[in-house]
């Protein structure tokens, strides 16, 4: 093997059986990245795909490490081509002791076929982590299991490592439950890693930052994410719930720039007090920030100061007294000064009940008098009884009420 090698290495003990048979995966820890079973024979096919040499050696428990040679096995990985049903394959075989025993393994160069070398590297490097170990170059490492790849271009995959998997050096910035972020990886072509490892799976503008997931997640068969429609609430998450004052007070404003990912995101938790805090800074100094940003910080508001007042025009608040003094008459007493007009409500609503107040929307003037009693009355009723829309009390209290002005006009015609 030459210069161009790189081993991947633990101090643990391989079953043969992890790479001769298919959907085995022994993987109980759940920081373990892997958990397919499938991943080793993927890579072994990609890498004999593409031309590599691959070899593996593992420690013979019944010999110690002086023995030298003798105290390891040694397995080399190569094809031979032959036919199936009339298609030709590249069939993987493997050698062990010397060349003595040879054993054809279940599964072709086909395997994995759109697989490419940094996803080979990828599979090497996280059972080589999740076994305790790690990669080197050349061929001098002594540890129980070394897989050597020796190849030119899957060494250059190899030197672009940091690509492909996080740098424990990078700061977390931030975290969520789910996600972290870190300073912006230029190198990372914008994607979303998982466990600190490259997935492809990729953001659709360029991010701020780059976020990690950190607990286990769906992954399709090549690794990248699988719930990809969920991504966007997750990294909103680690802003609203993990990011501290400072970083959110230097950074919102650079996610109100439409060219990038954190322009547009979604949460639907109660944002943290950090959060709050800077937001209301932020609007104070009249710096930008993303409208989702001041959507959920307008959420956290007292009702009153999210909508906006309306001055009524004069015929406006005579159509109002009007409207309160008929319903008076009627022994529904609505008190003035807890009725606040405003320029629109929510859902295009003419009239809401909220917190001891009735809010009716300036458009309920322009449908007539008889509208505006109307949905008084009702926002009344709200108020008075206690009851909401599209119930039986609702609907008793309103048939009621209709049942006992038939009644007095019936009284009144019948005594004339």
């Amino acid at each position: 093997m030459s210069n161009n090698t790189v081993c991947f290495y633990n101090d643990g003990e391989l079953d043969k059986r992890s790479f001769t048979m298919l959907g085995l995966s022994a993987k109980t820890d759940d920081n373990a990245i892997g958990f397919f079973g499938t991943g080793f024979k993927y890579a072994i096919a990609t890498l004999l795909r593409n031309g590599c040499e691959v070899t593996i050696r593992m420690r013979d428990p019944l010999y110690d490490a002086q023995d030298g040679d003798d105290a390891y096995t040694v397995c080399k990985f190569f094809t031979k081509r032959d036919k199936f049903r009339n298609k030709e394959f590249d069939f993987i075989y493997c050698r062990t002791d010397e060349g003595t025993i040879v054993r054809e393994l279940p599964f072709t160069t086909h395997l994995g076929t759109n697989w490419k070398l940094w996803q080979a590297y990828r599979e090497l490097y996280t059972n080589a982590l999740d076994e305790g170990g790690g990669v080197c170059e050349g061929t001098d490492s002594t540890h129980s299991v070394c897989v050597f790849v020796t190849s030119d271009e899957f060494h250059d995959v190899y030197t672009q490592r940091e690509k492909y998997f996080i740098n424990p050096k990078h700061k977390t910035l931030a975290r969520s439950a789910r996600m972290r972020c870190i300073e912006k990886i230029p190198e990372g072509d914008n994607v979303v890693y998982y466990k600190s490892m490259y997935t492809g799976t990729n953001l659709e503008k360029p991010s701020l930052f780059t976020y990690d997931y950190t607990i286990t997640v769906d992954l399709t068969e090549d690794r990248t994410l699988a719930d990809v429609w969920y991504i966007k609430q997750h990294i909103c998450d680690v802003w609203v719930l993990g990011m501290d004052y400072e970083t959110l007070v230097e950074w919102l404003p650079k996610a109100s720039q439409r060219d990038v990912y954190e322009h547009d995101l979604a949460s639907y938790n109660t944002p943290s007090e950090q959060f709050i805090s800077a937001v209301e800074y932020l609007i104070q100094k009249r710096r930008p920030i993303p409208m989702w940003a001041h959507e959920l910080y307008l959420n956290t508001r007292p009702f009153d100061e999210k909508i906006t007042h309306h001055k009524p025009t004069k015929f406006q608040q005579h159509m109002l007294d009007k409207a309160i003094k008929v319903l008076e008459y009627h022994e529904c007493m609505v008190d003035a000064s807890k009725v606040v007009i405003c320029v629109s409500l929510p859902d295009d609503l003419v009239g809401m009940y909220k917190n001891g107040t009735i809010y009716l929307s300036k458009s309920l003037f322009e449908r007539g008098n008889m509208t505006l009693l109307g949905t008084l009355f009702e926002e009344w009723v709200h108020m008075y009884h206690g009851c909401e829309d599209s119930t039986r009390r609702m609907q008793n209290i309103l048939v009621d009420k209709v049942a006992l002005l038939m009644e007095q006009l019936y009284d009144m015609e019948v005594s004339e």
